[in-house]
């Protein structure tokens, strides 16, 4: 079976041969190909060669079709900025009043700032990867975390207490934002569609509760509904969350590296895969035998439970290729060296 297929099934709670490696970059797929960063975020040819080109020359089983965290900022009027090379940056939150909202309406993914950009990008590797790869398109951000860029992550956690009716109504506009751009990034053909909500992350169980799962239910409820795979990104150390992640309705919930992989198998019980939780910085900066062992670690936790081994979060710049491909290879035994 190809990696789309071998995902698929595991998503499916068939069988597979062995456990499937994904990995996601951006910054470290531009400096594997000795292009500016900026290429990847303003060039739709470029983006999808380099993400499916890459995945497919590590041998992995999916490839991840994303850019940066500032589409939706973009739809929504706000300005971004492109440095060479590096990350693209936001300027200024489009919502620092709060009589603004009611101006705000939920922007045309065909037509809106960067959102066209994406759409192209998505279909282009749908063009490239000939259903070899599976593939998995971001849409930027779930509900609480792109209230935080459009308030300031700052201030929306001073919002949650002091007018949390506010934030209610916000969430219930990002919520429809989301379902929008993510029923046409469906149309594209990809597979799987994933949105981070790591800024749902700083707060505790009660608030996440709250403002983060009602909303985050609606968003995967509707993307699997358009046909593809829901995917979750939670960044930092989620363990206080893994009840709530269990229950969101994702097929994958991606953790990183400070999560407990096994409690998080464990409390799972099978109700969606986990992507996870090779350290990024020791997939920089370690030797073969430690990155080995963490595949390892991985692997033995998942040997009841359904898990895409992968980096934790975004392969940082100054990863060695060859610690990406001892993912696959330790897969590829399905850990019987571990």
């Amino acid at each position: 079976m190809n990696g789309r297929e071998r995902i698929q099934r595991l998503l499916d709670k068939e069988p597979i041969d062995h456990p499937p490696v994904m990995a996601s970059f951006i910054a470290w797929g531009a400096e594997a190909r000795k292009i500016p960063q900026r290429r990847i975020h303003q060039e739709p040819e470029t983006n999808a060669s380099i993400l499916v080109g890459l995945s497919r020359e590590l041998g992995l089983d999916g490839a991840y079709i994303s850019s940066d965290n500032w589409i939706i900022h973009s739809a929504l009027g706000g300005k971004v900025t492109f440095p060479d090379d590096d990350e693209p940056m936001g300027q200024r939150p489009v919502l620092e009043e709060w009589d603004r909202l009611d101006d705000l309406r939920v922007p045309d993914p065909q037509t809106a700032g960067r959102m066209p950009f994406m759409l192209a990008v998505a279909r282009r590797a749908v063009e490239i990867n000939k259903g070899d790869l599976f593939l998995e398109a971001n849409i930027d951000s779930g509900p609480f975390q792109m209230a935080g860029i459009l308030r300031g992550a700052e201030q929306l956690m001073l919002d949650v207490t002091s007018v949390p009716r506010k934030v209610h109504r916000l969430l219930e506009f990002c919520v429809e934002v989301a379902k929008n751009y993510g029923v046409a990034m469906a149309a594209t053909g990809v597979d799987a569609i994933q949105f981070g909500d790591s800024t749902a992350s700083l707060i505790g169980p009660e608030m996440y509760d709250e403002f983060v799962i009602p909303y985050q239910k609606s968003v995967l409820e509707t993307i699997r509904k358009a046909g593809c795979y829901p995917f979750l990104h939670v960044c930092g150390n989620s363990n206080h969350l893994t009840k709530f992640l269990a229950n969101s309705g994702a097929a994958c919930v991606e953790i990183d590296g400070p999560a407990d992989l096994k409690n998080t198998l464990e409390i799972f019980n099978d109700r969606a895969v986990v992507r996870g939780n090779v350290s990024t910085m020791l997939l920089r900066g370690g030797t073969i035998a430690q990155v080995e062992e963490a595949a390892c670690a991985c692997l033995r936790s998942a040997r009841s439970h359904r898990l895409i081994l992968s980096p934790g979060c975004g392969v940082p710049r100054g990863t060695p290729q060859e610690n990406l491909r001892i993912l696959v290879r330790q897969a590829a035994v399905q850990g019987s060296n571990c």
